[in-house]
């Protein structure tokens, strides 16, 4: 399954949602999610959220629990009581005194998309 929205969108404490989740501005998760997520804005995880996936997003605010491996263009926020166990880029990391943080982590720019590439080698 594939969403792809250009609006603020949620999923729900209790749904679940599998697939591909592309979208512009931003989104919450609050159930399960496993997949992938490829988005230009704002994901936040909230405390009950449990997500296995590839995330590719400008920031990640963390609440719940993450598995996988996040690139974040701008930022990472993990806050108190998250748990990422992830492999991670971002050029920025914040992780609250409570939360834990486990996986290699490389700080500095995010490497790009092929769509941003190709809109580089464009120009």
């Amino acid at each position: 399954m594939t969403q792809e929205l250009d609006a603020q969108i949620a999923v729900g404490a209790g749904a679940r949602f599998e697939g591909l989740l592309s979208f512009w501005g931003a989104a919450r998760v609050d159930g399960a999610l496993r997949g992938e997520v490829a988005a230009k804005g704002r994901l936040e995880i909230g405390p009950e959220a449990r997500v296995t996936a590839r995330i590719q997003v400008d920031v990640l605010v963390v609440e719940g629990e993450v598995d996988g491996e996040i690139v974040a263009r701008q930022r990472v926020e993990v806050r108190r009581g998250a748990r990422v166990l992830a492999a991670l880029h971002t050029p920025r990391l914040a992780v609250a005194e409570g939360a834990v943080f486990e996986g290699p982590l490389v700080m500095g720019e995010a490497p790009r998309s092929r769509e941003e590439r190709g809109a580089a080698s464009a120009a």
